[in-house]
């Protein structure tokens, strides 16, 4: 006779998924903790100087429903769901999708939290969170100091 279940799972406590099967997490390797801050302060940069830039480009009364439509395009077209590898066969949409800052936060964060999936390569996604940063950094504080000497 079997052991009996218990609360954390099947048998004696082993965590198996519905199918039988024993389930499995990927984790991060701890040797990609450096890459792994630099992508997420690299991406917290960018996305808060897009803000300040959309901020001080949208009139406020407007930026209510312009956030949530383009947040819905940029999460959409924004490889958050699958990797930028899998629109491959679809190149056009692929290539639009580099216009996106959040393609670049998604597969940062991929490829070090699960590296055995498709991701863009590492210096691709590294080079474009500094470049975006410090050209949508620039473009914002420019639009701030003016519209604050005004």
């Amino acid at each position: 006779m079997g052991a009996p279940d218990d609360r954390r799972g099947g048998p004696s406590g082993d965590r198996h998924s519905g199918c039988g099967r024993r389930a499995v997490c990927p984790a991060a390797s701890p040797s990609r903790g450096p890459s792994l801050l630099t992508t997420l302060v690299l991406s917290a940069l960018l996305a808060s100087t897009l803000g300040l830039l959309l901020g001080t480009a949208i009139d406020a009364s407007a930026f209510g429903p312009l956030l949530g439509l383009l947040l819905a395009a940029a999460t959409m077209l924004g490889c958050v769901y699958y990797p930028w590898t899998a629109l491959h066969p679809i190149r056009w949409v692929q290539v639009l999708t580099l216009a996106n800052p959040l393609v670049y936060m998604s597969e940062g964060l991929r490829a070090n939290l699960t590296p055995s999936t498709g991701h863009m390569p590492t210096w691709a996604y590294l080079t474009a969170l500094t470049l975006g940063t410090a050209a949508l950094g620039y473009l914002a504080l420019r639009r701030f100091a003016r519209r604050v000497q005004t």
